[in-house]
């Protein structure tokens, strides 16, 4: 009988130690940074109106280069070139690569603006993610050597990429 409640006691403390030991432990996952990044809605339409913007301005600078080598071709051909010409000339050149320098500083303060608010969109969103799933830590894999190595249960991209995209949207 002593025999049989001591393994009575031994498996109930077995029990509790177990019940214990599996809720001291976090919660972990990572995600793949650039496929979330990539796959994020919000990014792919920034980056359509990115490429309308820049699509446009160098339909503007292909005019003024334009312009600017028909203007070169017709003073190339006169002989007498007076100087009002080659001032008007030196004028358009200067005109077309401050407006080509314009731009390629636009496009980059652009770029780094949608950058911004699309990693600033993903952040929360992946904090809510693991706040509603209850996560205690989220890594991400950047290849970078932050993440050295993970099992791949742990891997929660593709659910992750699924949570974002339905919260950008409004379905979550």
């Amino acid at each position: 009988m002593a025999n049989k409640t001591l393994w009575v006691i031994v498996f109930a403390y077995l029990i509790v130690l177990s019940v214990l030991t599996y809720q001291n432990r976090s919660k972990t996952g990572y995600i793949i940074i650039e496929e979330v990044y990539n796959k994020f809605e919000l990014k792919k339409e920034l980056e359509k109106q990115f490429n309308s913007i820049k699509t446009e301005r160098k339909k503007i600078l292909d005019s003024l280069e334009l312009d600017l080598k028909l203007y070169d071709s017709k003073l190339r051909k006169m002989i007498k070139v007076g100087s009002e010409a080659v001032s008007l000339f030196e004028t358009k050149k200067e005109v077309y690569y401050q407006k080509a320098k314009q731009f390629e500083e636009d496009n980059n303060q652009t770029s780094s603006q949608f950058d911004k608010e699309i990693l600033m969109q993903l952040n929360q969103y992946i904090k809510d993610y693991g706040k509603e799933k209850k996560y205690d830590y989220i890594f991400g894999n950047d290849n970078n050597g932050s993440l050295m190595h993970a099992t791949e249960k742990n891997n929660i991209t593709s659910e992750v990429v699924d949570y974002i995209n339905k919260k950008y949207k409004g379905l979550n």
